[in-house]
């Protein structure tokens, strides 16, 4: 190719000196031929990372119609797979990004003994609300923790969809065991959950984080009242029978 003609092509497509020399290199891999591939590919990332993606369509265009031996159908294949490279990066990125974001937005702390604390903020999705109940079913899993309070003052709205969500993921807490207590609720969010129908009897309802706290800590000490009953009526019984098997001798 003429690199007199080039430049002056390139001149005509953008005043933007940078832009001329990303579509220099862009010309240059082309001209270097199959060997230049990587080379290519790197040239049209960095012009697609430059541009928008509809002005290096219109360049490679412009670029064809002055120079006719230019692999204008090899050049626009090699465009689309860096774009599709770059999608997927770039979708990889926001997942990554969504559930980090998830993590800090639904933050799940051991607040007492045997007591966990999750706290909800902002609107929930359907993918957010999935991403919810499998963090927090894991977490009580290997917690083994006995209590969960859950925290809706950060949640602006419960509709349909938000309640059935948090009535299933209750259930399936309950299921492992462990009680729910449900706090925060505003007085708007409660008046739409009458009118939407939808019931928490599955769980007990706390008026503030204290009073759910305080809720939390004695169902926990409650259990361990049971158990030191158990242990010792079983205690009790062992004894009992070592007396008996005494007595038969």
């Amino acid at each position: 190719m003429d690199n007199t003609r080039i430049n002056a092509i390139i001149s005509e497509m953008t005043d933007d000196n940078r832009q001329r020399d990303l579509w220099r290199k862009v010309l240059a891999a082309v001209s270097a031929g199959e060997a230049a591939t990587d080379n290519l590919m790197a040239a049209l990332r960095a012009l697609l990372e430059d541009l928008e993606e509809e002005n290096v369509v219109a360049g490679i265009v412009k670029l064809s119609d002055e120079l006719p031996s230019l692999p204008v159908t090899d050049l626009l294949q090699a465009a689309v797979k860096v774009l599709g490279q770059m999608r997927r990066e770039n979708l990889t990125a926001l997942n990554q990004l969504r559930q980090m974001l998830s993590e800090l937005a639904t933050p799940i702390i051991r607040i007492w003994q045997d007591i966990l604390l999750v706290a909800m903020i902002g609107n929930i999705d359907n993918q957010r609300a999935q991403d919810i109940a499998e963090k927090l079913l894991h977490r009580v899993s290997s917690s083994r923790s006995k209590v969960v309070l859950v925290d809706v003052t950060g949640v602006s709205m419960i509709d349909t969809a938000v309640g059935e969500f948090l009535i299933e993921m209750f259930s399936a807490i309950k299921f492992l065991g462990t009680e729910v207590i449900l706090t925060g609720i505003k007085p708007d969010v409660a008046h739409t959950l009458v009118k939407l129908g939808l019931n928490f009897r599955m769980v007990s309802i706390a008026r503030d984080l204290e009073d759910a706290l305080r809720q939390g800590i004695a169902i926990t000490m409650e259990e361990k009242k049971r158990r030191k009953q158990l242990a010792v009526s079983l205690a009790g019984s062992e004894a009992g029978s070592e007396d008996a098997n005494v007595e038969d001798y």
